[in-house]
């Protein structure tokens, strides 16, 4: 068995996060992440967000799922 990587933890810690403040599955929470790349984000930034407050950050996602739908990402 491989082990995750930060990112990884981290990532299904804000699908954890997400799923709670909406109210939604995790199932739900993940397909919505992957159709708007939401995982890019968390990959692409994760240095800078890793160690910030999880609000600001699951505001920073919804701003980037605005965004992305906006561009029709």
């Amino acid at each position: 068995m491989c082990a995750m990587t930060n990112i990884e933890k981290y990532t299904i810690f804000l699908i954890e996060q997400y799923r709670s403040k909406f109210g939604i599955s995790a199932n739900s929470t993940y397909n919505l992440f992957k159709e708007k790349r939401i995982f890019e984000y968390i990959n692409d930034t994760f240095e800078a967000i890793h160690t910030l407050d999880t609000d600001f950050v699951i505001s920073e996602i919804e701003e980037q799922l605005i965004t992305n739908a906006e561009n029709k990402i």
